[in-house]
């Protein structure tokens, strides 16, 4: 129990230096950079422009209707139908066709959501990206040309702006990994890897205790 005990004093010494080391760069980066939020800004809601396809033909079209919505997605009015079944489902206001992101709509979509001093410099069509965890859509990568190297993704069935990354951004993802524990990026507080960490921290603590107990009834100190 001392031998086993002394080998996860360690360990764990070891994952509280990463906490630590994280934690500082948190600090000292600040959620801005963390986020790869550098240059974003929340895309501006604007004035829902012509609508000729009526509300009643989407009734009659999709089944068991939650709610309807109706925005503005880079000028163009867009219906938002969510079903009952908690699906959404995006309509061009003006055809009623199904809602299309066009190339030059991602570029204006990334450009909106965009406060930095670089142009669009590339639009390419992706599908999901290993920079943006649980998206797995068809879309756009949208990347400007500033120190950063800043990337927008937009959804493709939505137009809406995904999130943004940067080339600073693998740096603050391995800290959120270290720092969370949690390798899949995530953000898991539940994982495996942590529920088997706070298993033995536990029995750390309590092996410490059992430890001392023994050394105080025999006199002795560690």
């Amino acid at each position: 129990m001392r031998k086993l005990h002394r080998w996860l004093s360690l360990i764990i010494c070891i994952q509280v230096l990463i906490w630590l080391v994280s934690g500082l760069y948190f600090s000292w980066v600040g959620h801005q950079s963390l986020a790869a939020h550098d240059y974003f800004q929340p895309v501006p809601k604007k004035a829902i422009g012509s609508v000729f396809y009526p509300e009643n033909a989407l009734t009659e079209r999709f089944d068991s209707i939650e709610s309807l919505e109706i925005r503005s997605v880079a000028g163009t009015a867009q219906y938002v139908v969510t079903t009952t079944d908690t699906n959404k489902h995006y309509v061009n206001a003006l055809t009623g066709e199904d809602w299309k992101t066009s190339v030059p709509m991602a570029a204006a979509l990334a450009r909106q959501s965009y406060n930095g001093p670089g142009v669009v410099e590339e639009v390419r069509a992706v599908t999901g990206s290993d920079e943006i965890v649980g998206w797995h859509k068809a879309g756009f990568k949208v990347t400007f040309s500033d120190d950063i190297a800043t990337r927008a993704y937009i959804d493709a069935a939505s137009g809406e702006v995904v999130d943004h990354r940067n080339s600073r951004w693998w740096l603050s993802d391995w800290m959120f990994r270290l720092h969370f524990m949690d390798y899949s990026g995530e953000r898991d507080f539940n994982s495996l890897l942590n529920i088997v960490a706070a298993t033995a921290a536990l029995w750390f603590s309590l092996s410490g205790l059992i430890l001392l107990s023994r050394s105080l009834k025999r006199r002795q100190l560690f």
